[in-house]
């Protein structure tokens, strides 16, 4: 089974009701298709961009589905202890919170839509579009 780490703007986008690749990734790990890892600061960094006005828009989530959603990862996802940390990323500094959770998780992908800030692997860790992520999943 597929270890995953979606970046934050993978797991935002998937928030939405829509056909494009990241709604459809959310789906199938709800239908526990793959196994999603998460951080304690991954988690928060969803939550704190889950919340923000404009993505609330963007999403035409609530609050109280934002927090929903945020409790479903923490019931079904598996989290690391987020005790690793990298510098490794230097385009957007961020960023190593999501490598550092997918290193430390054991990640077999990241799936990000941010592809021109990460290397294209990462020790053993592919990192890939959610589009190409999408076709792997139903190969």
């Amino acid at each position: 089974m597929y270890r995953i780490v979606l970046d934050t703007n993978v797991f935002v986008s998937g928030a939405t009701i829509s056909t494009g690749a990241p709604s459809q990734i959310i789906n199938h790990w709800r239908s526990q298709e793959f196994m999603l890892v998460v951080s304690p600061q991954l988690l928060d960094e969803y939550k704190d961009v889950l919340n923000r006005r404009g993505v609330m828009k963007f999403t035409g989530l609530s609050l109280k589905e934002n927090a929903q959603y945020i409790q479903e990862v923490k019931n079904r996802a598996y989290m690391t202890s987020g005790s690793l940390t990298l510098n490794v990323l230097t385009k957007d500094p961020d960023d190593n919170i999501v490598l550092a959770c997918a290193e430390e998780g054991k990640a077999t992908h990241l799936v990000t839509g941010n592809i021109k800030d990460f290397p294209q692997e990462y020790k053993g860790i592919k990192i890939e579009k959610p589009g190409d992520f999408l076709k792997l999943l139903e190969e």
